[in-house]
């Protein structure tokens, strides 16, 4: 068997302090797509320093359309798997050995497992989402993604869902998923949900908008 391709897609708004070290630790192994949701900061040009291929956003499109737009090039530039990660330094960076460990396995869906969420309204979300499809950390940004599978479904988000929408249609669909854990880190910068109050209330619109489209109907 093929040892499968991988790639690692980071969306990053106003990152010019975090982005770096992220870089630096991925070029040496992993092939690396940066999509600048159009910072005003030098994130796209600290980028463009390091062996990643770079995309700029002529405007914000937000996380979710961020990450569509990335792990498409990654299907038009064939690639097997795709990786996200936040640039915010969130995820241990040594997940990345699990996760590649959990795509020789041949699994279809990984989904990250954060060591510990700040917001109540992620801390429901992990209850209701066990409960409901067996995944512990919906709105984890490190997630991998059988690409081939993502080509079929032929989109990533349908209503700003956090990153939700794709996982939750590939696990309807029965492909093979499995929930690993990582290693959180404070955050550096502004949550890339917004502060305490949009992020809740962004974070419990997904969580809705997940239950409807998910659970309601067929």
């Amino acid at each position: 068997m093929d040892t499968p391709s991988i790639v690692i897609i980071i969306p990053a708004y106003n990152e010019e302090n975090n982005i770096s070290k992220i870089l630096k630790y991925f070029e040496k192994n992993f092939k690396v797509i940066v999509i600048d949701d159009c910072s005003k900061d030098q994130t796209f040009n600290v980028a463009k320093n390091f062996n990643a291929i770079t995309i700029r956003n002529e405007k914000n499109l937000g996380y979710e359309a961020t990450l569509e737009k990335g792990i498409f090039h990654a299907i038009k530039l064939n690639f097997d798997y795709a990786i996200t990660f936040d640039a915010d330094g969130e995820h241990d960076l040594n997940a990345i050995i699990n996760f590649k460990n959990l795509i020789d396995q041949n699994y279809d869906l990984i989904l990250g497992n954060r060591s510990f969420t700040n917001r109540l309204s992620e801390k429901f979300a992990k209850f209701l989402f066990y409960k409901t499809w067996k995944i512990k950390d919906p709105f984890c940004g490190m997630k991998a993604y059988k690409l081939k599978h993502v080509k079929q479904i032929g989109y990533f988000d349908r209503y700003k869902s956090v990153g939700t929408d794709l996982a939750l249609t590939m696990i309807k669909r029965k492909l093979k998923f499995i929930n690993t854990d990582i290693t959180s880190n404070k955050r550096e910068g502004r949550p890339k949900f917004g502060g305490v109050l949009s992020g809740n209330y962004k974070i419990c619109k997904a969580i809705l908008s997940s239950y409807i489209h998910h659970r309601l109907t067929k």
